[in-house]
């Protein structure tokens, strides 16, 4: 079709001898791609659509919870689980049927048997989306940003999509425009409402319900805290201390800034070394993850880590090192311990971050909880490290902190549940 068309304008166009000024040229030949190209992705939409129905209609077993779920929810990965068990588990208690989609095969809410949630694994990447974006529901709740920026789309058959916060950090460290066409957030503290309001203000977008539920991640995690500490005991490397470097990913990750630089001056102090590297670095980052597995594969000193939940590394660790990780928080949060951080400039660009007046409060809450780590100093990292492991000041801000950023704590999944019951009433 696309081709007759261009065909056709070709054909006419050799036969006339009119004169058409440049300007007038321009503007058909931009009105004629803009044709072609809105001819273009409605064919795509379509196939997707017609590729979706079919999916659906073939594969997609229904069950009361799936007639009935009024609430869609999206697990992007297995890690997100503990995100949404509590608010799951608590939704289930008020009766509300729910539907969950997962892109993990195996994923921990294929566990979960109840007449009331409906549970699918639909795949990953575009084949999630193709789903996802025609589903049909009153609430879709997910950890996912970027909704309608890149290939995850709104659909219109979702009245309210609502963004649940899986980390104490604030958003404006997530990608661009990572929350801007979300309807509502659930917040774990006071600290994350600033800049979502800044961002509104600074692009029109829409306003947000915003709602402090607390962590619904970190009180799973608490649940786990004691028999991860039990485990931890006989885990224990003679009298070494135990460091675990937890870093983010990307071009400000620890270990893509210093890699082996950083181990070689741990391992070179006799301590030994947990490596827990993001989720996201073992697919972005393969390459560099296998090089220095590969380094190390002989010490003795040193392990891997890549469980889906942090409790137990994080309960071994004396002290740790990271980034600009919510790890960070965990750790803090939980074990009220503070971290070390190789000191480097954040780099903002692609982030929300880069658009905020003042600086974000993970980057002015970090230096009052953890210890700077120079570059060029990383052999003093022995000394370094007995310093923060009894730095006392630190441990007071940790609670102040955890006051403000962990609010409401172990009561989470009621009061998410309970918010989302009274956005369904409102619809």
């Amino acid at each position: 079709m696309i081709l007759s068309v261009i065909i056709l304008f070709i054909i006419i166009q050799n036969s006339l001898f009119c004169y058409i000024d440049p300007g007038t040229g321009s503007l058909l030949f931009s009105a004629l791609f803009g044709i072609i190209g809105t001819l273009f992705f409605l064919s795509k939409a379509l196939i997707i659509k017609l590729k979706t129905f079919s999916f659906s209609k073939n594969k997609y077993a229904e069950t009361e919870a799936s007639k009935k779920s009024k609430i869609i929810i999206y697990g992007e990965d297995k890690r997100y689980y503990n995100v949404f068990k509590p608010i799951i588990e608590e939704l289930i208690n008020l009766e509300i049927p729910i539907i969950y989609y997962s892109s993990s095969e195996d994923d921990p809410i294929f566990e979960i048997k109840n007449d009331l949630l409906h549970s699918e694994f639909i795949g990953t990447g575009n084949k999630a989306y193709a789903k996802l974006n025609f589903i049909e529901t009153d609430i879709c709740l997910m950890t996912t940003p970027n909704l309608d920026v890149f290939q995850l789309k709104k659909s219109k058959g979702v009245k309210k999509y609502v963004h649940i916060m899986h980390a104490p950090s604030e958003s404006a460290l997530y990608c661009l425009y990572s929350l801007d066409f979300f309807d509502a957030v659930l917040l774990n503290g006071k600290n994350q409402i600033d800049d979502i309001r800044e961002l509104e203000n600074l692009r029109g977008t829409k306003t947000k319900e915003l709602d402090i539920i607390g962590s619904t991640y970190l009180d799973e995690l608490e649940k786990k805290k004691e028999i991860a500490e039990i485990k931890s005991r006989f885990k224990k490397n003679g009298d070494k201390r135990t460091v675990l470097i937890a870093p983010s990913w990307g071009m400000n990750g620890l270990l893509t800034r210093f890699g082996d630089k950083l181990i070689d001056a741990i391992l070179k102090n006799d301590f030994y070394c947990i490596i827990r590297p993001h989720p996201q670095s073992l697919i972005a980052e393969k390459e560099l993850i296998e090089k220095l597995k590969n380094k190390y594969k002989e010490n003795k000193n040193l392990e891997w880590d890549f469980d889906v939940d942090n409790i137990l590394s994080l309960s071994r660790a004396d002290v740790m090192l990271s980034d600009f990780s919510g790890v960070i928080f965990d750790y803090a949060f939980l074990f009220e311990k503070p971290t070390i951080i190789p000191s480097f400039t954040f780099d903002k660009r692609g982030t929300d971050a880069i658009e905020l007046k003042d600086e974000t409060w993970s980057f002015k809450t970090m230096p009052k909880i953890s210890i700077s780590l120079d570059e060029n100093n990383f052999s003093e990292i022995a000394n370094i490290v007995n310093e923060t492991i009894n730095n006392e000041n630190l441990k007071e801000n940790i609670l102040k902190v955890k006051e403000e950023a962990y609010m409401h704590r172990g009561e989470a999944g009621k009061r998410g549940a309970l918010v989302l019951k009274k956005m369904l009433n409102e619809i």
